[in-house]
């Protein structure tokens, strides 16, 4: 068995927090064009939306906002109890554990809320273009897979 010292464990577990922040992360990249524009905006671009289809996912898309904030800034406050737990007790514990978990379990709510509003999204447009915001969204997750 490899003994990691303090420096390999502070490292190990930084790096296991940082990855986990990452993972959530990975969707909402996939979902952007190469330009950086989000698939809403593009959504707006490649679509021909009425004023109805715009309102509305106007406001779907501030209400997904308000949500996402919040939990990335409850994601924030989990890395800071793992780097505190780490700072601690530079080993695994279980209060380094914890802090995973709690890490864990905020990235995942980021990915399902963000998985949530592109259906929502998709809700709220007229069936004839919804087909095209499919092409969309598929389009962005296999770049995203690559």
């Amino acid at each position: 068995m490899i003994r990691l010292g303090t420096f390999g464990l502070i490292a190990a577990a930084a790096l296991a927090g940082v990855l986990s922040a990452a993972a959530f992360t990975q969707l909402k990249s996939s979902l952007s064009t190469d330009s950086g524009v989000n698939l809403h905006a593009f959504l707006h671009e490649k679509v021909q939306l009425d004023a109805a289809e715009r309102a509305g996912l106007d406001a779907k898309e501030a209400a997904y906002n308000a949500q996402r904030l919040a939990i990335e800034e409850r994601l924030k406050a989990a890395n800071g109890k793992l780097a505190a737990a780490i700072q601690a007790d530079p080993r695994w514990s279980p209060e380094v554990e914890a802090a995973t978990r709690e890490v864990e379990e905020a990235a995942a709510a980021l990915q399902r809320a963000t998985l949530v509003h592109i259906f929502e999204m998709r809700d709220g447009l007229h069936e004839k273009d919804r087909s095209a915001y499919d092409r969309i969204l598929i389009e962005a997750l296999k770049r995203g897979a690559k």
